[in-house]
């Protein structure tokens, strides 16, 4: 299983808060979508169920705004079973 999440924050965001959250991110085990900076996914596994990722996901944003003090962002998740796709 797979989420694909695409955060907006606020414009008020600093670069370093950005850079911040971002790594947070990172950190845990999200990664971006090559060339659309807002996009990130991640991968489950194959058993997890669609309500638990979207909560798991919900605190992972949670947790990264916090660390790097972001305030408000505004963010969109959907769960699949296979890789986001891009091009």
């Amino acid at each position: 299983m797979y989420a694909m999440l695409s955060l907006e924050l606020d414009k008020k965001t600093t670069a370093s808060a950005r850079e911040k959250l971002d790594a947070h991110l990172r950190d845990g085990g999200w990664m971006k979508l090559a060339k659309v900076s807002t996009t990130w996914f991640t991968r489950y596994k194959a058993t997890a169920a669609e309500l638990d990722i979207i909560e798991e996901v919900k605190v992972d944003v949670a947790e990264a705004a916090k660390y790097s003090g972001v305030s408000r962002y505004d963010a969109a998740v959907n769960v699949s079973q296979s890789e986001p796709s891009f091009f």
